[in-house]
Parts: structure tokens; C-alpha cells; sequence
């Protein structure tokens, strides 16, 4: 028997692409916004978790100094993800056709200000 052969269509087919409406770019920088605002959120609590296990034990001077240089790390890294975050939320929210709710704006705004909270008190602290 002989076998019937596939016809080889194009894989791009519009339907088999999920249609919402916005631009290609506009998703990207949806995705970037999100990403940045869910990386802050880790580091935040990556920072507060390190910051607790500092204080629950005492641990000695070398140990100590290097997990206040990897929380100050971290603490960096989410003020960059955070300033990133919060600047992208209201070009995202003007881009996009379909925008977030008011209380997922203001949960992202609120965690991208988190890591100047930290530093503040990071900074009364020391």
C-alpha cells in the first residue's frame, strides 16, 4: 500500500496564533513589566528572609559580612528590577487596549517602591 503524503503547509497560520488584539511590541513590553515586577517581588523577600536569618542567629563576623555583601546584592539588584518595573507600569497600562485592573496597577507600583522601603531602613540601621 502506498502511504499518503502530508501536504506541507505554513506553520504561521493566523489561526493557530493566539489573537488578542495588541502588537507584537506591546506584548513584549507586557512581558518585560511582569517579569520585572514578579523579579523584584523575589528579591524583596529574598532580601527579608536574609535580613530575618541575621537576626534569628548570631552568627560570627565573616559568616555575617558575607551574607550583609549577598542581602546588599540582592537589595541592589531589586531596586534596578523595581525602578524598571515602576517606570514601565503606566507606559504599559497607555500601550496596551485592554488594561489591568486598578488593584494589580497599584499591587506592581506597590512592589516596585518595596526595595526604596529596604533601603531606607537598611540605611537608618547601619
Amino acid at each position: 500500500m502506498s502511504k499518503k503524503r502530508r501536504s506541507h503547509k505554513n506553520l504561521s497560520r493566523p489561526e493557530a496564533q493566539a489573537s488578542s488584539g495588541e502588537s507584537q511590541a506591546t506584548e513584549s513590553l507586557t512581558i518585560l513589566w511582569s517579569l520585572s515586577i514578579f523579579a523584584t517581588l523575589v528579591f524583596v523577600v529574598g532580601v527579608v528572609l536574609m535580613w530575618g536569618a541575621m537576626a534569628l542567629w548570631q552568627l560570627a563576623e565573616g559568616p555575617r559580612d558575607t551574607l550583609y555583601a549577598f542581602s546588599d546584592l540582592l537589595l541592589f539588584t531589586a531596586v534596578v528590577t523595581g525602578s524598571v518595573g515602576g517606570l514601565l507600569t503606566p507606559i504599559v497600562q497607555s500601550r496596551r487596549k485592554r488594561k489591568a485592573p486598578k488593584s494589580l496597577q497599584m499591587t506592581a507600583l506597590a512592589i516596585a517602591l518595596a526595595p526604596w522601603v529596604l533601603v531606607v531602613i537598611a540605611m537608618a540601621g547601619r
